[in-house]
């Protein structure tokens, strides 16, 4: 692999967004086959790639994809109340949630909506 190999999920993604809306034919390959798409374009093993579900989402839908539950759930460590403390920077699922909060309240809930 090339300098794809520091890329984040994220910018992985949106990269793939951007060049489906851009061209019909890869997203006709991409929707079709995502894992024989990362191959070719990416040139990384089917072995070593997780399951991919591409989901297209019609305008005026929302799908929302709910992360597998860690298997260590619970109560924080004292390792993890110390990081919070401290100021270290929270996971990517905490970034994840703040981000969307703040999305989904800066373009959808007007002034005079109700809270949830």
């Amino acid at each position: 692999m090339s300098s794809e190999a520091a890329i984040s999920r994220h910018e992985l993604e949106a990269k793939i967004v951007k060049r489906c809306w851009e061209d019909e034919a890869f997203r006709r390959e991409f929707t079709s086959d995502p894992a024989g798409a990362f191959t070719k374009y990416l040139n990384i093993p089917k072995a070593s790639l997780p399951k991919i579900v591409v989901h297209e989402e019609p305008a005026g839908s929302w799908h929302l994809v709910l992360p597998a539950k860690p298997a260590n759930v619970g109560e924080l460590s004292d390792e993890d109340l110390e990081n919070v403390a401290g100021g270290v920077t929270p996971t990517i699922s905490w970034s994840v949630a703040i981000t969307i909060s703040l999305a989904v309240s800066a373009t959808v809930v007007g002034p005079n909506a109700k809270k949830w």
